[in-house]
């Protein structure tokens, strides 16, 4: 609903015109003549009673509210905005001299980046290199290295780093002389922004009848906001059909879901639903896909940066796809037309994972941008 506010300058023509519309003598309004004085105070007033007003109604509303009063709204029916996510990976504690020397990485035990995003090994019992005895993971004499996992220190998107950017040891461990990330770690989030929270408080509500479909996903949902899930009901995780069962895909946007990510879905949805009925929580099966292609662009594009800005577009587009979805090999070209800054002219050789078919959706399954590949021609 559009409101009918008025600029101050309105206010007081407004006043004007209508003291003089009844008063049968002509009056003063000159500048610096006390009528005018008296109007555009009153004037003044009132534009500030009108932005007191438009506040109250912002702030009555979720879809208004921002900050603060969008927490006190949905915190009036027990819902609270979820915290950021601490980014999760693997990384890779070696030894030089690993033929003598033995090692125990304990849990608590740090390690960091040249940046100094600092990241602490945590607890898995079910590593094989765990040792309840020791309290923590074991790297025999004669083993060269030990791949463990970590959290970054503090939550959200400032423990994203890229592979190899962990390099140096914040706790000197005895037996480890070199740490690195082989791969890249990608699961941090900041905290859930005003408009996830608007977006999650119907579902939320939705989830108070449990056992709902709607409850499911408010569960995997309040576990941390950047999880990407599918619920498949009435099927085994291997796809096949099984009545009285549900099977939940849940993806970080990493390649490796952490497990405790896993567990801490588990429990939550094991609280929504319904007696009797089994279900299990997987992580989603990765398939890379790589594309290659050759773009005719407009004579004054930087190649370089197109390149980058098309290899960006298609990484994006195909990492969008839903857990169970396909990808059109014809919107391989769409993306590259429809990208932002770069003037296509023609696209040609267009290759996805080798051929030029389909990739047809299937249960558990997750896209993931691989080798992407655009070749840059310019035009004349």
């Amino acid at each position: 609903m559009s409101l009918s506010l008025r600029s101050f300058s309105s206010l007081v023509r407004t006043a004007i015109v209508t003291a003089q519309a009844n008063c049968s003598e002509r009056l003063a309004f000159d500048t610096g003549s006390v009528g005018l004085a008296l109007i555009e105070s009153v004037s003044a007033l009132g534009v500030w009673l009108q932005y007191l007003l438009v506040q109250i109604l912002c702030r009555t509303r979720l879809a208004t509210s921002v900050g603060a009063d969008c927490d006190s709204f949905v915190g009036d029916f027990g819902m609270i905005r979820l915290p950021g996510v601490k980014a999760a990976g693997s990384v890779t504690m070696s030894c030089l001299s690993y033929g003598d020397l033995s090692a125990v990485v304990r849990p608590g035990v740090t390690v960091r980046t040249v940046g100094a995003v600092t990241f602490q090994v945590v607890r898995d019992p079910g590593h094989p290199r765990w040792s309840q005895e020791a309290r923590g993971y074991v790297r025999p004499a004669g083993l060269a290295s030990l791949t463990l996992p970590v959290e970054a220190l503090i939550e959200g998107s400032g423990g994203n780093v890229p592979a190899g950017a962990i390099s140096l040891m914040g706790t000197s461990v005895a037996g480890i002389d070199i740490v690195t990330n082989p791969r890249a770690f990608t699961n941090g989030a900041d905290q859930e922004t005003d408009a996830q929270l608007r977006a999650r408080f119907p579902l939320w509500l939705a989830a108070k009848a449990s056992a709902s479909r709607a409850a499911i996903e408010s569960a995997i949902r309040e576990t941390q906001h950047n999880l990407s899930y599918a619920v498949f009901d009435g099927q085994a995780p291997g796809g096949s059909a099984r009545s009285g069962y549900f099977t939940v895909v849940v993806d970080d946007g990493s390649e490796e879901v952490p497990e405790q990510v896993v567990r801490r879905v588990h429990a939550s949805v094991e609280a929504r639903k319904a007696l009797g009925v089994a279900f299990s929580v997987v992580r989603p099966s990765i398939l890379h896909v790589d594309v290659s292609m050759r773009v005719l662009v407009d004579g004054g594009d930087d190649p370089e940066e197109a390149k980058t800005l098309l290899e960006r577009a298609v990484s994006e587009d195909i990492a969008a796809a839903g857990i169970g979805d396909g990808y059109p090999f014809s919107r391989l070209a769409y993306v590259v037309f429809a990208a932002v800054g770069v003037s296509v002219r023609s696209v040609n050789d267009i290759r996805m994972n080798g051929g030029q078919d389909d990739i047809s959706g299937r249960t558990s399954q997750s896209l993931f941008p691989g080798e992407i590949s655009i070749h840059i021609e310019q035009e004349g």
